[in-house]
């Protein structure tokens, strides 16, 4: 085959044919590698073209034009083993179906379709081995046999990613969709200056472990502008899981989202839980989340390790979320437990924006809950609003997954040194609106709790409550014409300072038997 020489290599020049279910991997292949020797584009004309696992190389556009779609085989045996990281390890398993693997400067583009024919690998999820096709069962008794790290989310391997860019430079992919992914919709690891723009990425619901874009221990990533309706979550940031994860120690870093429409799913932007190698300087705008389990998740858990910090989250608006704010250090453990001592697996979260945002028709308004060894730092609200009315029974979800949490409508905090809320407005059927425990430095500046319609939430209800809450600031608060404001218990609960208010607090403030609280009025 004759190399074109106007750097541009359609697939049908090296043989590869629409409508049919032969396999086209080697022309498209083919096209590929004799891109990357000389740099150009890879042209995906009009039609349905079925393929094995590609890997695109450097200096290579993949363009498909619109109508175009690349089918991957519905064929474990025709994806071969590679060596990758999943679920924060690295691991073999299943050669991804779209693979850019230590290239720069890439593109993936145009208007046409990138299919995983995810049908074919979900039918093996949460079967016993034992039923498996024999083949399959010894490809997963190969890559066991490789693997030296096991856990309840080990079946990560057993299926492959649709597109991964794995050790990258200046890859750009836009335009495209990406649906039905085997596992992962679009993983990005280890790579560096990556930009994902105008995509939309598309799960049905049932897709297991079909998030929608997973950014892995990267730096310098954009996404902006992307439509993502996946059966997991939306946009994940990870930076690998426990001890391996601090050795490798790579961050998940300089990240940007902003114009991405979320629908349905398990969380519209989540950190964690792998997260071991730090995730740092992340700021998320102009976003809006639709029907997620979740809206912005943050999950870690002792023996993870790594600092999660400096995030911004602005100008956001949510809609029928069972619950919009998480920050939660106990991850699929006990929330009441005892203080650990502190090592190299304790994680920590600081330094937390949340303005402007709007979120509606919520069943749980927060939970934040760091560890009694180690406070979480450094969380702020300001300008946020909250309608927290939707019935607890809405949905059967846990709101932060936190062992021995009981589900409130109100918004809850434990273990937080430094949180505040500014011209925050919390509408609730219950009380507490906010319920604030073993916290110290909390800052309230204009909160404002309404109760619905339906509330039934009697008089004598406080719309705050704080437990073994030390050093509590409340100005621009507006005293209620009935009812208790306050309620403060614990032996550690300290100073509540309330000056700047509308109109006097102290009236409305109940301190419990065994508190020693110093009201400051000044």
């Amino acid at each position: 085959m004759a190399v074109p020489d106007t750097g541009r290599y359609d697939i049908r020049e090296f043989g590869a044919q629409s409508g049919s279910d032969d396999s086209n991997t080697e022309a498209i292949q083919t096209a590929l590698d004799e891109c990357a020797g000389t740099g150009g584009t890879v042209s995906v004309p009009p039609g349905t073209y079925v393929t094995g696992p590609l890997r695109v190389g450097d200096r290579t556009t993949l363009q498909l034009e619109a109508g175009a779609t690349l089918r991957f085989v519905g064929d474990y045996e025709a994806f071969p083993t590679v060596k990758s990281r999943w679920e924060g390890w690295d691991q073999v398993g299943f050669h991804p179906c779209l693979l850019v693997d230590g290239a720069d400067t890439v593109s993936i583009t145009g208007r046409g379709t990138i299919d995983g024919n995810g049908e074919y690998w979900w039918q093996f999820y949460g079967e016993p081995e034992s039923t498996l096709p024999d083949g399959l069962q010894d490809r997963l008794a190969e890559f066991e046999a490789q693997n030296d790290k096991q856990d309840d989310v080990s079946s990560f391997t057993h299926r492959p990613p649709l597109l991964q860019v794995f050790d990258a430079e200046n890859v750009t992919v836009s335009g495209v969709t990406l649906r039905n992914s085997p596992f992962w919709n679009t993983h990005v690891v280890y790579s560096e200056n990556v930009t994902i723009t105008d995509v939309n990425i598309e799960n049905p619901a049932d897709a297991p472990n079909g998030d929608g874009i997973d950014i892995d221990s990267s730096r310098y990533v954009r996404i902006s502008d992307a439509y993502i309706n996946a059966g997991d979550d939306a946009i994940c940031i990870k930076s690998g899981k426990d001890a391996e994860g601090r050795e490798v120690g790579e961050p998940a870093s300089q990240i940007t989202v902003t114009n991405c429409t979320v629908e349905a799913g398990h969380g519209g932007v989540v950190i964690g839980s792998e997260m071991s190698g730090d995730v740092r300087d992340v700021t998320v705008t102009n976003c809006t989340f639709t029907d997620t389990d979740r809206g912005i998740r943050i999950k870690t858990q002792r023996g993870r390790g790594g600092v999660v910090e400096d995030l911004r989250f602005d100008q956001i608006v949510m809609r029928r979320i069972a619950c919009p704010f998480v920050i939660n250090g106990y991850y699929f453990t006990p929330l009441d437990s005892d203080p650990e001592p502190i090592d190299e697996g304790t994680p920590l979260v600081r330094n937390v924006s949340f303005s402007n945002i709007t979120a509606r028709n919520v069943e749980t308004a927060g939970f934040f809950a760091g560890l009694p060894e180690r406070y979480f730092e450094g969380i702020s609200f300001r300008d946020v609003r909250i309608d927290a009315t939707r019935s607890l029974d809405a949905t059967d979800l846990d709101p932060a997954m936190a062992d021995g949490y009981e589900q409130t409508h109100g918004l809850f905090c434990k273990s937080i040194t430094d949180i505040s809320f500014r011209n925050v407005e919390l509408r609730t059927p219950d009380s507490p609106a906010l319920r604030v425990e073993e916290t110290d430095d909390v800052t309230i500046d204009g909160l404002d709790v309404q109760r619905s319609a339906d509330s039934s939430a009697s008089s004598d209800e406080p719309a705050l409550s704080l437990s073994n809450a030390e050093h509590t600031r409340v100005s621009g608060c507006i005293a209620p014409s009935d009812g208790q404001f306050l309620r403060a218990s614990g032996p550690k609960t300290d100073t509540i300072s309330l000056a700047g208010n509308h109109g006097s607090l102290a009236d409305s403030i109940e301190i419990d038997d065994g508190s020693d609280v110093r009201l400051d009025l000044d």
